[in-house]
């Protein structure tokens, strides 16, 4: 089966990490959603499905914005699907995006992910305080296993204090570089902090910055692809993964044991392994290996690129740290790693932040990327996201070729 689906266009909104109070989440929907219509050049009449998320971490439903919004597209009565899964919302959009190219029932999807703090969609910035609100309640989540995870990898993993610091403050810094050059970014065109303020924010500097925005891209078949555009990528592989929300309920014995090794080890909220599963899925299915990687795009946060280096299988369990200091994950490095500047430098939207990543990676591939551009030839990037500490897990690769 060939399993290749086309990306015939992009567009995203610019700074995702500042709230845009003067637009709502309609119109930054429509703005990101028209960009990547017009730059597919394809008639907007001819997009017969279209699926969308934000993060859904609120108390709040708003069961009725599939509906709002492609009435507000002006593409009603087409069908739309709707996505929330914490960081991974936009991620499991283009995985749903995929599936639907793939069974044949549609020859043009939009897929647009989205979030609005201000518009309380969702409450997002309660769950960005959370200790002990409903949404921890309810979901046994916890975002203070944030600074546990650090801890665990950094002591599991035998690295010094000092090498923790500087490996942060290293990846904290590189994003910021990166994202000095994107126009797309919210830090673009922005001085560097210097290392004595970067070093007494949360893990020496290396945090996303939440915002809103969207993001949004136009998935098609192979046939559609060919009659209507000059330079698609194609999704070649897609791996996801979900379990529970909170580490300590984790029940499923291939998460809790890793059956791979000659005895059996348990695993701690440190391993990354679904977000390994995922990528092993992705390479299964695009018939690659992590050598084939060009670009990678991750979720950036305290020690998450660290763990989705590793999970991967860009370097070895326990030297991630040191592979980044090792200048391998810099735009000429090895492993070119969040060339637009992740969710540090570029901005998170949460509802959107896989989308923006798979953005960059296709920019890369086709030679017009809007920032750095990598020097050499991009054949495969592959983009890695998590939600909810790893409770849901998606890898999606992006290849140059049918």
């Amino acid at each position: 089966m060939n399993n290749s689906v086309a990306i015939i266009g992009t567009g995203a909104t610019k700074k995702p990490g500042s709230n845009m109070v003067e637009k709502t989440f309609k119109e930054l929907v429509v703005e990101a959603s028209y960009e990547a219509i017009n730059n597919a050049k394809i008639d907007p009449l001819l997009i017969d499905g279209a699926t969308f998320s934000f993060t859904g971490e609120g108390e709040i439903g708003h069961g009725g914005i599939g509906a709002t919004l492609v009435d507000s597209l002006g593409l009603a009565p087409i069908p739309a699907f709707l996505n929330t899964a914490n960081c991974s919302s936009g991620s499991v959009s283009i995985i749903e995006g995929y599936n639907m190219i793939l069974s044949g029932q549609y020859d043009a999807v939009l897929v647009c992910g989205f979030d609005k703090q201000t518009d309380i969609i969702p409450f997002e910035n309660y769950m960005l305080m959370s200790t002990d609100v409903m949404y921890d309640y309810n979901l046994g989540i916890s975002h203070i296993d944030a600074f546990m995870l650090a801890d665990e990898y950094f002591k599991e993993n035998k690295v010094s204090e000092q090498d923790a610091k500087n490996s942060l403050m290293y990846f904290a810094k590189l994003m910021r570089e990166n994202a000095y050059h994107n126009p797309i970014a919210t830090l673009y065109k922005e001085p560097m902090l210097p290392e004595e303020i970067l070093s007494k924010m949360p893990f020496n500097g290396n945090v996303l910055i939440p915002g809103e925005g969207a993001a949004a891209m136009i998935l098609a078949s192979e046939e559609f692809a060919n009659k209507y555009c000059d330079n698609p990528t194609f999704i070649k592989g897609v791996g996801f993964s979900t379990s529970s929300q909170y580490f300590g309920h984790q029940y499923h014995p291939e998460l809790i044991q890793n059956k791979e090794e000659d005895k059996p080890q348990k695993t701690n909220m440190a391993s990354g392994y679904s977000l390994s599963l995922a990528c092993k899925q992705a390479y299964d299915s695009a018939n690659i290996k992590p050598d084939d990687l060009d670009i990678l795009g991750l979720y950036d946060m305290g020690v998450n690129p660290f763990i989705s280096l590793e999970a991967a299988g860009i370097c070895e369990k326990g030297t991630a740290y040191q592979y980044v200091l090792d200048g391998n994950i810099n735009p000429n490095g090895k492993c070119p790693v969040n060339v637009d500047g992740g969710n540090i430098g570029r901005g998170h939207v949460a509802g959107a932040g896989g989308i923006y990543q798979v953005i960059e990676i296709v920019k890369q591939l086709q030679g017009k990327a809007r920032g750095i551009q990598l020097d050499n030839k991009c054949s495969y990037g592959m983009s890695t996201v998590i939600g909810g500490y790893y409770a849901t897990a998606v890898s999606i690769i992006i290849g140059t070729e049918r």
